[in-house]
């Protein structure tokens, strides 16, 4: 009879060591259970407002599926990387870096409809970060929703203005839009923060020639014969054109 109540007592205690410990890190039992591979894109959105509390995640199942997706996204193999993406958004669905990865995976799948849904998603949950807006660019730009492309560069421009890439995708969408005034100033723009670019400086002569204004096409020939003094088709293009000498006086 003794040896019984020890037996029963020891179980009690056994329950209640159990339970305390689930109650202190609850996510910790959740994690031996794998996720279920859900298409995040039909998922419902959450509240940015009310993020999951810091106590309801398991930061280490997170960082290590994260891990293991950015490892499989820098080798290109984006299959696994989606696999594991996708893991880490069903423990965190508001894990911002992870959202912009598999949108950038749907883009290179040519899948911009997904794509769009993941960025709108990520937006949901953060408007800070300019590389967002620029990946949105490119996903919009792949639809041919050109206008609302330029609206996405132009947010990562308005918070980050100093890299010059993202002046030219502005520019290249006006270029085929043929609006080459436009496309003109914002390759100028990416010039002045990356002035010896050989690439922006033949785009600018370019553009300067199509909208006739030989003074800055002048001006975009003479910079590249400085980078480049052996330029046959930047010579050329410059001795063509009408240089006023404003020594030479009427006859």
């Amino acid at each position: 009879m003794i040896q019984l109540l020890i037996a029963i007592l020891a179980a009690a205690a056994l329950v209640v060591i159990f339970k305390s410990r689930e109650r202190k890190n609850p996510s910790a039992w959740r994690a031996r259970e794998l996720p279920s591979n859900v298409d995040i894109s039909d998922a419902p959105q959450q509240d940015p407002a009310a993020p999951a509390e810091e106590n309801e995640l398991d930061h280490s199942e997170i960082n290590r599926s994260y891990r293991i997706a950015d490892m499989h996204f820098a080798r290109g193999d984006f299959k696994e990387a989606e696999k594991y993406f996708i893991k880490v958004l069903a423990l965190h669905e508001q894990h911002p870096e992870a959202l912009n990865r598999l949108g950038v995976i749907y883009i290179h799948q040519n899948n911009p409809g997904r794509a769009e849904i993941i960025f709108r998603k990520l937006f949901s949950v953060t408007q800070k970060e300019p590389a967002y807006y620029c990946n949105y660019g490119r996903c919009l730009y792949n639809q041919g929703r050109l206008a609302e492309a330029i609206e996405a560069y132009e947010n990562a421009v308005k918070l980050d203005c100093t890299r010059p890439s993202r002046f030219v995708s502005i520019g290249q969408i006006y270029y085929e839009q043929k609006e080459y005034e436009k496309a003109h100033g914002y390759f100028c723009r990416a010039l002045e923060l990356d002035p010896q670019n050989f690439e922006y400086l033949s785009l600018t002569a370019e553009l300067a020639e199509l909208v006739g204004d030989n003074e800055r096409l002048i001006k975009s020939l003479k910079k590249i014969l400085e980078i480049d003094p052996y330029n046959e088709s930047a010579k050329e293009r410059l001795a063509k054109l009408v240089i006023p000498d404003p020594d030479q006086g009427s006859i």
